[in-house]
């Protein structure tokens, strides 16, 4: 059931195009998310041109000669380019500032999009050079596995780099992730980078590419070096320095609801983390049992002075055990802020922000700090029933203070409470307003779909999804 309030919607207002009334467009990028995207994937692309015409040059037309010389060429390039994807995969998630405020998701999409293919390229690669060696010399596949294993230096090391990728990606689809958890998935994921190594020091060492140009030995050694410079710092250096200076510690732990706890953070020149509402921290709460995990939870506040704020519904054995456990005074260790989910992505003066379950928390936290009228920001909290919906106090006294029309809408999917008809029902001059979602994948998914039905811009819905 949908408890509309359109009727203070029925009369839409026509968006005052270029007026700068609050402030809010004076925070607008220079360059666009899907430009800056765009002119990402170029760059990658013109990489893999550039691996191409090295391989093209280091590569005589005598040295085809037969099939083995072709299947070993194949093994080449699918060599050059997977090690060049996983290069991008890691750099991706080396944290980036200024891309990670402006990408934010993106990146992670990015990564796992890129991860199928990179898994298909390493695994032709190994199949081409073993089908190579087995047709040269006439042997039989693993007896040929040993032997490369047994001949040639760093292969044993790549080898091992290779099956914990395949592990990466086993553990990356969506059904294997929920299983495993969290913990169990990030831990598997870590194998990346010591298999990146592998990776690199068996092209150094065998790939003809490199062996034959010192030139291109070089630029390659060049690309690895500033990605590890950059994980390094952006991982380890940063953070580390950042949590020394700033001393993180909890303030209070409160109970909003029946499983829902909000976490208030406090610590020393808080305002010099540029942190904004709808940013995400990585949080790790050195206490008993707790210390040796550190998860992603959105910013469910604005930042205020000194005090940072977390808000986690408890659905798994980590945050049952933080509800359990977590008590003021602890010691916290913050990694962040990431994200570009935030109200520099508002375009217009009219906004409708959609969250599904604790997907509420980081839309809350940006209404908060949304300047303009009362009727410019409509907040609909989507839910299965009514025990699911989440902050309804705070966004209720939102609705009161002038500041948002809040909208519950609580239904089953097979009712869903959010489909076109109804959605142009609640907010009539929808078409009008940039559409912020947080959620699940499954509940943005539809409600993405449920938006361009009703005629939405894809260029005016932003979302994040609550997904690892």
């Amino acid at each position: 059931m949908v408890q509309s309030q359109s009727a203070r919607l029925q009369v839409p207002y026509t968006p005052e195009r270029g007026s700068s009334e609050g402030g809010w467009r004076s925070g607008l990028p220079l360059l666009p998310r899907r430009s800056l995207s765009a002119a990402l994937l170029l760059a990658a692309g013109c990489g893999v041109a550039g691996l191409l015409a090295l391989w093209w040059r280091q590569t005589p037309a005598d040295r085809l000669q037969s099939l083995p010389d072709y299947l070993v060429m194949l093994a080449q390039i699918t060599g050059l380019v997977g090690a060049y994807l996983l290069l991008i995969e890691i750099a991706l998630m080396a944290r980036f500032p200024w891309l990670e405020r402006r990408l934010g998701s993106w990146l992670a999409s990015a990564h796992r999009s890129l991860g199928g293919y990179l898994v298909l390229l390493l695994c032709a690669h190994v199949g081409l050079v073993v089908a190579a060696y087995s047709v040269s010399l006439r042997a039989a596949p693993p007896e040929v596995v040993v032997s490369i294993l047994r001949t040639y230096p760093g292969v044993l090391a790549a080898t091992a780099g290779f099956l914990a990728m395949l592990l990466a990606g086993f553990t990356s689809a969506r059904s294997i992730r929920r299983r495993l958890g969290y913990e169990g998935w990030h831990a598997i994921h870590l194998l990346m980078y010591p298999a990146a190594a592998a990776a690199f020091w068996h092209q150094l060492s065998l790939g003809a590419q490199f062996t034959r140009n010192p030139w291109a030995a070089e630029a390659w050694a060049g690309l690895h070096t500033v990605v590890a410079a950059a994980v390094i710092s952006n991982r380890i250096v940063i953070p580390f320095l950042s949590n020394r200076r700033h001393r993180f510690r909890v303030a209070r732990v409160e109970m909003v609801g029946a499983d829902v706890v909000s976490v208030y953070i406090t610590g020393r020149h808080v305002a010099e983390l540029g942190a904004e509402a709808g940013q995400y921290f990585r949080w790790r709460f050195l206490s008993r049992g707790l210390w040796y995990q550190a998860h992603p939870f959105s910013l469910s506040a604005a930042p205020q002075q000194n005090t940072l704020r977390l808000t986690f519904k408890c659905v798994g054995g980590y945050t049952k055990r933080l509800k359990r456990r977590l008590r003021p005074g602890a010691r916290v260790l913050l990694d962040g802020p990431y994200g570009a989910f935030t109200g520099v992505l508002r375009r217009r003066r009219g906004v409708v922000m959609i969250g599904g379950g604790i997907g509420t928390t980081p839309l809350r936290a940006i209404a908060e700090t949304l300047p303009g009228r009362r009727r410019d920001i409509v907040f609909i909290q989507r839910a299965s029933k009514t025990a699911d919906l989440v902050l309804t106090r705070e966004l209720e006294a939102l609705d009161r203070a002038g500041r948002i029309i809040y909208i519950p809408a609580v239904g089953s999917r097979k009712n869903d409470p959010l489909s076109a008809d109804r959605l142009l029902d609640l907010v009539p001059d929808l078409g009008d307003r940039d559409i912020f979602i947080c959620g699940s994948a499954g509940m943005t998914a539809a409600t993405v779909r449920n938006l361009r039905r009703a005629k939405v811009r894809r260029g005016r819905i932003h979302t994040e999804i609550f997904d690892f």
